[in-house]
């Protein structure tokens, strides 16, 4: 009978297992097993401070660099990262260089962000660089990439970006990858950056209703129905704009740690269950809430939130002026 990664543990800690037995067995299942999520699990029970050692860098280097699982990849980053960060920079410097993976890049750029060496700057600052030179976000859609181009240009050019930490550093590169997966998984993506410090303060996720009137194609419109679906929100942490009208929602949880909104547009969404009056009510900073076409709209009291906080419960004409701020401009 086959044992997993942790009957593996629990049998080592009940000294039924010597310690090489169940590194010998852990590492077997990562080289011969098919299944992600077991590999993943034996990768976790192997970071256990009982079993971390130095004979199991080479294992965990080979599965970075060369494993076919974006899950283990990633898994592998993360325990190399917080178990071998001082012998690492090599690896991670060729990952950030050649990882096509979402989560492996964000946890790479971490990890060259902990490092804070000399070099692992230079590293993030010589990815910096070569963003300011690509000519799409995403070529295939043609989005452009005119706005990361205009931001970092005077930063590099002038050598301003020497005066940034590499906490910042990490927090650009960390945005632009997060940006990047959101135009390859969603057809409409608007964004906006502050141009000082190169983040995201404005995103667009919207669909517009006429779309659907004239017979749009399901794949042509976003269609989220739950902001968690939203792969990376979370990462843009300097996010102050958010519209997500004209969208499925009907799930808000997730916005919980979007703690700098200020403007939030939910407008015609599937936005019913009360409980998500309660998820807006952590957001602190929200300034307008726009909830019309929202049954939501109807369970909103007055003293749910700050007085300086304007809720939009009731559809009305809205001034074109305002239609045209809610929406960043085009792509790129």
């Amino acid at each position: 009978m086959e044992l997993s990664p942790n009957t593996i543990y629990k049998e080592y800690i009940n000294n039924k297992l010597s310690k090489d037995t169940a590194i010998n067995l852990l590492a077997s299942i990562l080289e011969n097993y098919d299944n992600d999520k077991i590999r993943e699990e034996s990768i976790k029970v192997l970071g256990n401070k009982e079993f971390v050692n130095e004979n199991l860098y080479d294992l965990f280097e080979s599965l970075l660099t060369s494993d076919s699982s974006e899950i283990i990849r990633n898994a592998a980053a993360i325990y190399l990262c917080e178990h071998h960060i001082n012998k690492s920079l090599a690896i991670f410097k060729w990952t950030i260089r050649h990882e096509k993976s979402f989560q492996c890049l964000l946890t790479v750029v971490k990890a060259l962000v902990k490092i804070d060496s000399k070099e692992s700057r230079a590293e993030l600052i010589d990815q910096l660089k070569k963003i300011r030179k690509l000519q799409y976000i995403n070529a295939e859609k043609g989005y452009e990439n005119r706005k990361y181009k205009e931001a970092l240009k005077p930063l590099i050019k002038r050598n301003k970006i020497n005066a940034y930490s590499n906490k910042q550093l990490g927090d650009i590169l960390i945005n632009f990858f997060t940006i990047r997966q959101l135009i390859k998984e969603f057809p409409n993506v608007y964004f906006e950056l502050n141009s000082e410090d190169v983040l995201i303060n404005g995103l667009d996720l919207s669909d517009y209703l006429e779309f659907e009137v004239k017979g749009t194609p399901w794949g042509w419109k976003n269609n989220i129905d739950s902001v968690s679906k939203i792969i990376g929100l979370k990462n843009l942490q300097n996010l102050q704009n958010l519209n997500l009208a004209n969208n499925q929602i009907h799930d808000l949880k997730a916005l919980v740690e979007m703690k700098s909104l200020t403007h939030l547009d939910l407008s015609n969404n599937k936005l019913s269950d009360p409980q998500n009056i309660e998820y807006l009510k952590q957001i602190p900073l929200l300034e307008l809430i726009d909830l019309r076409g929202n049954d939501l709209a109807n369970y909103i009291q007055s003293t749910d939130f700050s007085p300086n906080t304007r809720i939009l419960k009731e559809n009305s004409l809205i001034d074109l002026e305002e239609r045209l701020d809610k929406r960043f401009g085009t792509n790129g």
